[in-house]
């Protein structure tokens, strides 16, 4: 239960600093003049980490065990926010990106390690109620870290002061340095510390189980979904045909997003106990991708709540594939996550390929993107994971 707590916490960290890029993007876009496609190279940047990093990240886990690759990345993301605020204290786009990626790095390498290992913290029968729980503290995170990330960040701007980033990148620092030592403390269970050294290659892994490259791929496009819905919220709620909020309180409505993202969770791990995952799944990917349609296809208030809600029915979905998808696999978690998280790197693909539309043909018609995404993960669940 404790092991279980601290791992807790760390996704609620996590998630905080995953949910500042949503800030950080509009932040930029006007602090350095940027198109909507340069400012999203945050996003870029921050996922392409784990397409680079995941596999290298998985055979590290494999090697040293999920503690080490836990406070390996706790370390490189605490040097990833003391770098975002020598970023910003240098007045330097690129050095903020390459900042960006440290921490991502640092993040990979906890989501390489901590998802499996939370599949060991109990029967398998309930890994994917569990990792929709500790998934729940991240979402926390994300809830938590846009609100006090608006005010720290916008209402410096408005101050006129010379490093906005400072604040809310030194918090977090301190943060991640106080998980790192109370993890490093704990008594770890043997597959935290388990070391293997019969690997099975990857690409053997992939060829005898090719339902590891459709599981990525429903990550990917769910990730690239989520992000680019989060990237874009700030400036699709202050556009005057959807609500026309200032920066600071469309800001503090990212929160409401990811909000709704907790509660689904904390509700999901309930009701995965009772539905079928992949029936639930199945439920909320059409449901998402009708919210994001009516989103578009109106104006004012609905059009803001509709895309808001689309949040709680994110809720499920990574956990929800990731568990269901390493199932047949479980004696090669380790690698196999590392497989799994290369989807990840949706969230820079599509969060791109969705600012490229948004400054051709305009904010509200690229969330067709988005809404294209959950209409895959919809088939691919009916087709691929009915089984299960």
């Amino acid at each position: 239960m404790i092991r279980l707590s601290a791992l807790s916490a760390i996704y609620l960290i996590w998630g905080a600093i995953a949910s500042l890029n949503d800030l950080l993007i509009p932040y930029l876009k006007n602090e350095f003049a940027l198109s909507f496609s340069q400012a999203m190279r945050v996003q870029l940047v921050f996922y392409a980490a784990y397409f680079f990093l995941s596999i290298p990240c998985g055979l590290i886990v494999r090697r040293y065990g999920y503690r080490s690759g836990i406070l390996t990345g706790l370390f490189f993301a605490i040097g990833g926010c003391v770098l975002m605020v020598a970023g910003s204290q240098a007045g330097s786009y690129a050095f903020i990106l390459g900042a960006v990626f440290v921490l991502a790095s640092g993040i990979t390498m906890l989501q390489v390690s901590a998802n499996p290992y939370a599949t060991t913290l109990g029967p398998e029968r309930t890994a994917p109620s569990r990792l929709t729980l500790v998934q729940s503290f991240h979402s926390m995170g994300t809830t938590i870290g846009p609100y006090f990330g608006a005010i720290l960040i916008f209402s410096a701007v408005l101050a006129a002061n010379e490093n906005p980033l400072l604040a809310p990148y030194t918090i977090l620092a301190v943060l991640l340095g106080a998980m790192a030592f109370l993890f490093a403390k704990l008594e770890q269970p043997a597959q935290a510390t388990r070391k293997l050294t019969n690997e099975t290659g990857i690409l053997q892994l992939v060829r005898s189980n090719p339902r590891l490259l459709l599981g990525a791929l429903g990550i990917f496009f769910y990730v690239g979904a989520e992000i680019s819905i989060g990237s874009f919220l700030v400036s699709y709620l202050s556009e005057q045909n959807i609500a026309g909020l200032e920066y600071e309180v469309a800001g503090k409505f990212v929160s409401v997003y990811w909000g709704f993202a907790l509660v689904g969770r904390f509700a999901g791990a309930a009701i995965l106990r009772v539905i079928a995952p992949h029936r639930l799944l199945t439920l909320y990917a059409i449901i998402a991708a009708t919210l994001v349609a009516t989103s578009i296809s109106t104006d004012g208030l609905l059009a803001m709540w509709s895309i808001l809600l689309v949040g709680f029915f994110n809720s499920i979905m990574f956990p929800t594939i990731f568990a269901l998808t390493i199932k047949e696999v479980s004696h090669e978690a380790q690698s196999a996550s590392g497989i799994l998280c290369l989807g990840i790197v949706g969230g820079a693909i599509i969060s791109q390929l969705q600012g490229i539309l948004a400054d051709h043909i305009g904010i509200q018609l690229a969330f067709v993107l988005p809404m294209l995404c959950y209409v895959y993960i919809a088939v691919y669940t009916l087709t691929s994971l009915k089984n299960n």
